[in-house]
């Protein structure tokens, strides 16, 4: 069986409960990994995170079980392998639109002869002879479907060899359709994409992943049969313990808002 956490539960037909990260600091990476996520990716498309933040938060994550991953910014070679190097166990891409840019993307996470990866796994997490032995079963490959293009192409996408997993990227999915960046599951037209994307990964032997950030959404993703369930960011958590902290103290101190108001012009 892989030393992969996230592939073991798969193996076992269960769901992958998954946090984000936006990278800025290792050590609530260390403690969010300890509390029993399957995964944590580390996102560096839409955050400020570097290569560097990258590789300190891989550390961080060492001693947990919580499997580190990464969304690149896009689907640059350069990037995706020097993340692999530096312990990355999984790789998602964004806005992968047809076969050929899946194609790309997966060849960049495999060595030979799935794909054209370059060895030399400076921070493998293992012996670096048996990490290349089981790299190309072990590591996940995420690719994003984010355009009304890619949903068009969902089957060959889904059917590239070496991929593991389609995962909906719901702000650019909407966008593409001429909607808002809102991630509204109860919208007629984003259920049915959603529905579309998980047919298509089942139907070619892959998983299906999605954003679930409310219990409501984790509980219809659940029901839509999503294999892998990113239910935490790891800033929206702060924000929202923060608000509930402060709301919870203004109250029981009859707390009232200053009596003069700041004119910022």
């Amino acid at each position: 069986m892989s030393g992969n956490r996230v592939r073991e539960r798969w193996a076992r037909g269960e769901v992958v409960l998954d946090c984000w990260s936006s990278g800025g600091n290792p050590h609530t990476t260390e403690v969010i990994g300890s509390l029993g996520f399957d995964s944590m990716v580390i996102d560096m498309q839409h955050t400020m995170a570097d290569f560097k933040d990258v590789a300190m938060n891989f550390l961080a994550l060492r001693g947990t079980n919580t499997v580190p991953m990464v969304r690149v910014p896009w689907n640059d070679a350069s990037i995706i392998q020097r993340v692999l190097d530096a312990g990355a166990e999984g790789v998602m891409c964004p806005v992968v639109n047809n076969r050929e840019e899946a194609e790309r993307f997966i060849g960049a996470a495999r060595y030979p002869p799935m794909g054209f990866r370059s060895f030399g796994p400076f921070r493998a997490n293992k012996p670096v002879m048996e990490y290349w032995e089981g790299a190309n079963e072990d590591i996940l490959t995420f690719a994003q479907i984010e355009t009304r293009e890619a949903l068009a192409n969902l089957d060959e996408i889904a059917a590239t060899p070496g991929l593991d997993a389609l995962f909906v990227g719901p702000a650019d999915l909407s966008i593409s359709h001429g909607g808002r960046p809102e991630q509204n599951y109860r919208d007629a037209q984003v259920a049915e994409h959603h529905r579309q994307i998980i047919a298509a990964a089942h139907n070619a032997g892959k998983k299906a992943g999605m954003l679930a950030l409310t219990e409501p959404d984790v509980e219809l993703a659940h029901e839509w049969g999503m294999d892998f369930l990113s239910v935490g960011m790891e800033s929206a958590m702060a924000i929202m313990g923060a608000r509930n902290v402060l709301a919870y103290s203004k109250k029981i101190v009859g707390w009232q808002p200053d009596a003069a108001q700041s004119v910022v012009g």
